[in-house]
């Protein structure tokens, strides 16, 4: 992608604004993204890998907090122009590309969140339905949700197909097979808003296969599917459900294991071939990079050239596997450390841990294992790490009590570093007294043992590298 802000001018002493791209993978799930500098000619460019002939990316930049919605296509140029106004805002054009209107790549941002802030008039509480009245109760808010995108009158017909798409997979993903979850935040909120209403305790019903017969309402085999860059996750979120109860694909010939696969899934989603058993066989592979960060074997490299008849799949998994094999070398740079906190009062649970690492830069990392973000930092702390290696620097993960501990532990092995878990009490202390409201958050002790540096939210990898550098000698 090429392109050039027009009309933006810096004023003096400041630093041209970056720009980064968020590209869904759908083969190997992780979303891409790509930082690039504004020339001071106002130009740009990206050169961005796809694993799709045509897929929808996201544009972000310190031009304005609207969003950019771009089109990439594969072994093609996009050429793509942004117009700055003396009032701040923005306009959009993808010059001779016609997938998407200048309206398009402006506004399918705000259409989604138009319909995540719908409010059905008919809202009743859902804690105490009875499971198999929740389901059609849940379809029918969806459909309500999804007139409010087929009603817009600005965006074209093809945006809007693909947000009604991507809020299905959306509320599929975080909705219905949240199911547990969801009815305890409904029962919590409930409590909140009328005290005196409702049981003193709830445990919610755990849904047994025959839940998840919805599946069929959301006909996973539209190849439409491919540009939503949630329908990856729904695929993960298939693969990991302890219901579903789906195997891990390990050395298993592809073939093998969908027929096994299919004994499960043919009859919820209602059919037993096509394209989304291709794209859950691959997805199946990218858990195993993604999750364990565990390079293919040879026979699991036989078995994808022998299944997948598309070669592009092929390309696209081997091509992922090279890295993950530089990754896992990385990796070992900074082995798992799980360390016991010391025994010592909340109020020098800190000072402990840094005495630990004397003579070394600490990097301290805040994280908790539901924090989207905190996640997404890591894996681009990899590369601050793989710079770092063979400096004095210790990498610091601290998380607490609300990281399940067997997750944490899994988690944590494809992580590196010194790891410690808290206490809530512990936690609490900590983060209120650096003034800290969120998570990730990050302190940068130099080789002295001095807190040098504090800040919440990952500040990219090369400021990180710029602060940790500071720290060294």
């Amino acid at each position: 992608m090429t392109g050039k802000v027009i009309n933006f001018h810096p004023k003096n002493g400041q630093e041209n604004p970056t720009l980064t791209m968020y590209v869904p993978n759908p083969v190997t799930v992780e979303v891409g993204k790509y930082i690039t500098h504004l020339s001071k000619d106002g130009s740009f460019y990206f050169e961005v890998p796809v694993e799709s002939n045509t897929t929808l990316g996201t544009i972000n930049s310190g031009l304005s907090d609207h969003s950019i919605s771009v089109v990439l296509a594969a072994n093609e140029e996009t050429k793509l122009e942004i117009i700055y106004d003396e009032a701040g805002k923005i306009q959009a054009n993808m010059g001779k590309r016609r997938e998407l209107t200048s309206d398009d790549m402006m506004y399918v941002v705000d259409l989604m969140i138009k319909m995540v802030d719908y409010r059905s008039p008919e809202s009743i509480p859902r804690y105490n339905m009875l499971i198999e009245d929740f389901v059609p109760y849940e379809i029918s808010n969806l459909e309500r949700k999804l007139e409010v995108a087929k009603g817009d009158s600005i965006l074209s017909e093809s945006a809007k197909n693909y947000i009604t798409n991507e809020y299905r997979l959306v509320f599929l993903n975080y909705g219905l097979f949240e199911y547990e979850e969801n009815m305890l935040l409904d029962y919590r909120n409930n409590r909140l808003l009328k005290p005196n209403e409702g049981p003193d305790n709830f445990t919610p019903q755990a849904p047994n296969i025959s839940y998840y017969a919805f599946l069929k309402y959301f006909n996973l085999i539209d190849p439409r599917y491919l540009y939503n860059g949630t329908y990856p996750q729904v695929l993960r979120t298939i693969l990991s459900n302890e219901t579903l109860n789906i195997p891990a694909i390990k050395d298993t010939p592809v073939n093998d294991w969908l027929k096994e696969v299919k004994t499960t899934m043919a009859g919820l989603i209602g059919f037993d071939s096509g394209l989304f058993y291709d794209m859950l066989a691959a997805n199946a592979y990218a858990l195993q990079f993604n999750e364990e960060l565990k390079p293919l074997s040879d026979k699991q490299q036989e078995n994808i050239r022998s299944y997948f008849k598309n070669e592009e799949f092929t390309k696209i998994l081997l091509k992922k596997n090279e890295a993950v094999i530089k990754l896992e070398i990385e990796k070992n740079y900074f082995k798992t450390v799980v360390n016991k906190t010391p025994s010592v009062p909340k109020e020098e649970v800190m000072n402990a841990i840094i005495s630990k690492y004397k003579g070394k830069a600490v990097l301290v990392d805040f994280w908790a294992t539901w924090c989207g973000p905190c996640m997404a930092a890591m894996k681009e702390t990899r590369e601050v790490k793989n710079e770092m290696h063979g400096k004095d620097i210790a990498f610091v993960y601290i998380t607490n009590y609300t990281s399940p501990q067997k997750l944490w532990e899994e988690n944590i092995k494809i992580i590196g570093g010194e790891h410690y878990y808290l206490t809530k009490e512990e936690w609490l202390y900590v983060m209120n007294s650096f003034g800290f409201e969120g998570i990730p958050s990050y302190l940068f002790y130099d080789t002295k043992g001095e807190l040098k540096n504090k800040v919440t939210a990952y500040p990219g990898s090369e400021k990180m590298v710029t602060m940790i550098k500071e720290l060294l000698p």
